[in-house]
């Protein structure tokens, strides 16, 4: 699901919070796969036959899995601090008190795959709750 429908339908604090708790799991993953690896170079000294060829596919797999875990902790924190960068209004200063009004995706949905990474079609306009300050996140 795209950053802006979500914000829309959890509200702007749950969803910032769910994408550190997702960015922080991959990072956690990915250092479990870099331990991994790590035990299965170790272990490859010395064996022969189809346990190294096993050793080798582990080690291998522990290593794409910590790769792939490292871009999806990136992605996301990159994704979360985004947004969280601009979700103080600028009259009141509240944080994440506000209530989605439009987005980029709204006015042009072709552009849904744009939205995920580099973000350009993923603005929200948004209305503060506390002043009824409207604004465009990120700026």
């Amino acid at each position: 699901m795209d950053p802006t429908s979500s914000i829309r339908k959890l509200g702007f604090r749950r969803w910032y919070e769910r994408e550190l708790i997702k960015s922080h799991g991959a990072l956690v993953t990915c250092l479990l796969a870099g331990l991994t690896l790590a035990a299965m170079m170790e272990s490859l000294v010395g064996t022969t036959g189809w346990t190294f060829v096993s050793m080798l596919g582990v080690a291998f797999a522990a290593g794409a899995i910590g790769w792939l875990s490292w871009r999806s902790y990136i992605t996301l924190l990159t994704r979360a601090e985004f947004y969280g960068e601009s979700s103080n209004c600028p009259s009141c200063k509240a944080y994440g008190r506000f209530k989605v009004l439009s987005t980029g995706l709204d006015e042009d949905p072709g552009r849904v795959a744009e939205s995920v990474a580099p973000l350009s079609a993923a603005w929200l306009r948004v209305q503060c709750n506390m002043c009824g300050t409207v604004w465009r996140m990120p700026e």
